[in-house]
């Protein structure tokens, strides 16, 4: 889940009166955990800038050579 805060308002949650950046120079995106809802990662780019990511796990070995668990479903 990923929330973007790319209005006056939104970033008045986050920042004082007349300190928030300009949306349209800046937005957040908080990045969530769609089951637990705990924030995992926040970008602060120009609107129009791609998605920034750092890397792409790689589940397959996670499951079965870090917590030797059966790697789960997709679900439909």
């Amino acid at each position: 889940m990923v929330y973007v805060r790319d209005t006056p308002e939104a970033m008045h949650e986050v920042y004082p009166t007349l300190m928030a950046p300009d949306t349209a120079w800046q937005v957040y995106r908080e990045y969530y955990c769609p089951e637990c809802g705990i924030m995992h990662d926040v970008e602060a780019p120009t609107p129009w800038y791609p998605v920034i990511h750092e890397f792409e796990p790689d589940i397959e070995a996670f499951y079965n050579d870090w917590v030797h668990l059966p790697l789960p479903e997709k679900a439909n």
